[in-house]
């Protein structure tokens, strides 16, 4: 009798660990397959994790137009590889990446012959991103995504996929799909843009750097030597001016029969195209020039006596002893700070370095406004001038510090104050979309932008090339920001659940404690009771 009750016993325990085994093997192979075939049920009441009918159809526009146009050319259909910097078991396990990669897959899925999802371990194979590290200043995290399709490509950082308020850590709302789009259309353009580099008022490029950094930012350069004599080349979305020393031909000034001044507001308010504009203190006043950058809101601060000035911090914030290099503080709120979101972002954002810079203020026919986070409450002002049909406004990027100084001639002329720093570098805008036929449902950015900087040495190669401050990385964000891309407008963000409980009073919050820790307890206590009474007298 025991040898049978043995044999059974060890019967069934080799059973109980064949159905374990089998359940286990179950799970691992389920996994690997809804992971592979993204078989999952999106639950959230938001659709988080569900890629939006209007973004396929926007996509299936872009892929028929682009190999339509491909295909006349002679050319292979178009690929597009989205790049994770870790491994898809890590980014799945993430609390954010997770978002990120479901949308990735999903679009994989659905143009399988279009889109594919690449997953590299930069520990163990950083040389595999060194083709995405456009300057010594690009910086390349595990939480880093790429999307390349041929020679072009985006990176970002996985915070640029949602959107957090000033002064909190978590973020409120997840536009993944959007970011991704944007990237897709940007990456599979049939036209290269082209970005003229004004030769003809003394701007002298002896220092390559920015001419190679904007070439990085996936711009042709082109040079123009002179605006009257010399036509702009065709798909010219951007003009650069760096350092000019002479002025701006125009009819205003009684002297010239022809106006660059003219040529030039019909690029940028007309064709809806921009302009980056360096100067510094020892930039001669230019006053055709500096008159048209004042309908921009741009002002480049001078005394009284027409007299540059220079910007000085203290000690503690100078990375010199005169004060005059320092490190720019970052703006937050608005739409200046938008083009540095994702270097704020990062754990331990990049200092970004200005040398020998004057003040750029915002001119006097601007209105001071205020911009003021909903979340946070906190305020931001900008200037903003209405022109009836439209507007324009004009934005600080970085500015100097409170406590920084102005100096003239060698002599102090000015301080700020607590709530007005100096501006460093700004951007105008004049806000236009345009419907953009290459997508259909889509439109181009057709605004206008202008960038002004009061230093030209913000641009050198010492600092352009130095991995240790984020120079190189402020004017690529903000040439792909001026390079009007696609943006696909019919998509928006998802806002997270709102799960907190604004009503509850501390009374009830400690009368709902009182009953869940002493309900469930009398409850167990009354079941054990009666389950002792049951079997005592059974």
């Amino acid at each position: 009798m025991r040898s049978r009750r043995f044999r059974y016993g060890s019967m069934s325990a080799g059973i109980t660990a064949l159905v374990i085994a089998a359940v286990i093997l179950f799970n691992v192979v389920f996994s690997m397959l809804a992971s592979k075939y993204l078989w999952y049920i999106d639950m959230t009441r938001e659709g988080l994790y569900t890629v939006s009918d209007e973004c396929y159809t926007l996509l299936d526009n872009t892929f028929e137009k682009v190999n339509a146009d491909r295909k006349e050319n002679g050319e292979e259909p178009v690929k597009v590889t989205i790049k994770f910097c870790d491994m898809q078991d890590n980014l799945m396990s993430g609390v954010y990446t997770k978002y990120v990669l479901t949308t990735a897959l999903e679009l994989a899925e659905r143009y399988p012959d279009s889109i594919e999802v690449e997953y590299i371990n930069i520990y163990e194979n950083p040389s595999a991103v060194n083709p995405y590290k456009v300057s010594v200043g690009t910086r390349i995290y595990n939480t880093s995504v790429i999307v390349v399709s041929g020679g072009e490509y985006r990176l970002y950082d996985i915070s640029s996929f949602f959107l957090t308020s000033s002064g909190e850590s978590a973020p409120w709302a997840y536009f993944g799909e959007k970011r991704l789009a944007s990237a897709i259309l940007a990456v599979t353009q049939a036209e290269q843009p082209v970005a003229g580099i004004l030769m003809g008022h003394g701007e002298r490029y002896t220092d390559p750097s920015l001419v190679s950094l904007i070439e990085l930012a996936g711009f042709k350069i082109e040079v123009v030597p002179d605006l009257i004599n010399w036509e702009i080349p065709e798909n010219c979305r951007l003009l650069v001016t760096f350092n000019p020393t002479a002025d701006f031909r125009s009819t205003d000034d009684g002297i010239s029969d022809s106006s660059e001044i003219a040529i030039l507001d019909k690029f940028l308010a007309d064709n809806n195209h921009s302009l980056m504009v360096f100067m510094s203190p020892d930039s001669p006043i230019l006053p055709n020039l500096e008159d048209y950058l004042a309908l921009w809101g741009v002002q480049f601060a001078r005394t009284e006596e027409g007299e540059s000035m220079v910007i000085s911090e203290e000690p503690s914030k100078a990375l010199t002893d005169n004060g005059t290099t320092f490190i720019g503080q970052y703006e937050t709120l608005g739409t200046g700070a938008s083009i540095t979101s994702d270097m704020r972002n990062q754990a331990y954002p990049q200092k970004v370095v200005f040398r020998n810079a004057m003040p750029v203020e915002i001119a006097d026919a601007y209105e001071e406004a205020f911009y003021v986070d909903e979340e946070s409450g906190v305020k931001a002002s900008y200037g903003y001038k209405n022109l009836g049909s439209t507007a324009r406004e004009i934005w600080n990027i970085f500015s100097s510090s409170t406590s920084a100084k102005t100096h003239a001639a060698g002599k102090e002329v000015g301080a700020a104050g607590v709530n007005d720093p100096y501006g460093l570098m700004t951007l105008s805008i004049q806000r236009r979309l345009t419907q953009e036929d290459n997508y259909g449902a889509s439109f181009a950015d057709g605004s206008s932008y202008v960038l002004a900087c009061g230093s030209t040495d913000f641009a050198v190669e010492a600092l352009l090339n130095s991995n240790a401050y984020g120079n190189s990385e402020v004017l690529l964000k903000a040439l792909v920001s001026m390079g009007k891309e696609a943006v696909p407008t019919s998509l928006t963000f998802i806002p997270f659940a709102d799960l907190t409980i604004d009503t509850l009073t501390t009374e009830r919050a400690n009368r709902y404690t009182a009953v869940l820790s002493i309900v469930p307890v009398v409850i167990c206590l009354g079941v054990g009771v009666w389950v002792l009474v049951r079997r005592k007298y059974s």
